[in-house]
């Protein structure tokens, strides 16, 4: 799942101000630098670390960051459609608001980032591990996982409509008010206080709680 990154990159300072289509930025070390009102389709990053990068308001289409390291990066509201990510971790990244629809996101780790109002429906995850991140009132609904992971994560409010949650673990996670559909919790792992909750939102009457 790690990405690969070459032991020897170059080392970019300075603002990224002139993106175009089907642009190729391989492997380079952008550290410290803003990436702002930019506009572009078909970009890829490839082999690369993003370090303390702050993205600020671009729109990009059917962008693809592969084997990228993101750190401490700021990418809180921007809109991402149907980008892909294949081999990306994210360390210590601010996520909020960021919409990524329709987006294809495998091999990817998510460790100590803030995503809370995170936008990730309709989009394909396979191998997706979430450790330690708040997403609360994030909206994950309409989407497909395969061996995705959530560990010690803040899921209070998020939204998960129309995703089959079946084999899911959610013991380590806070879940109050998790939106989802009745039948999209069979097979889903939970604590006993967890599950006790549940039944409150379906409405059950449970003796000796009331």
């Amino acid at each position: 799942m790690n990405p690969y990154v070459p032991p020897q990159l170059d080392l970019v300072e300075e603002d990224l101000k002139y993106l175009e289509d089907e642009m190729v930025i391989e492997e380079k070390h952008l550290k410290n630098i803003y990436i702002e009102e930019q506009r572009g389709k078909n970009l890829l990053f490839k082999h690369c670390i993003l370090e303390n990068i702050t993205f600020n308001d671009n729109r990009f289409k059917k962008i693809e960051f592969n084997n990228i390291i993101f750190k401490r990066c700021d990418l809180s509201n921007m809109n991402l459609e149907d980008a892909i990510f294949h081999k990306c971790s994210f360390e210590e990244c601010k996520l909020t608001g960021l919409n990524i629809p329709e987006s294809c996101i495998q091999y990817v780790s998510f460790e100590r980032c803030m995503g809370d109002y995170i936008g990730i429906g309709f989009s394909k995850l396979k191998e997706v591990n979430f450790k330690d991140c708040s997403f609360k009132f994030g909206y994950l609904g309409e989407c497909k996982f395969n061996k995705v992971d959530f560990e010690g994560c803040d899921l209070t409010g998020t939204e998960f409509a129309g995703t089959n949650l079946k084999g899911l673990d959610f013991t380590t996670c806070q879940i109050e008010g998790l939106k989802v559909k009745l039948g999209e919790l069979s097979g889903l792992k939970v604590t006993e206080p967890q599950a006790l909750n549940f039944a409150k939102m379906l409405g059950l009457r449970i003796e000796g709680m009331e």
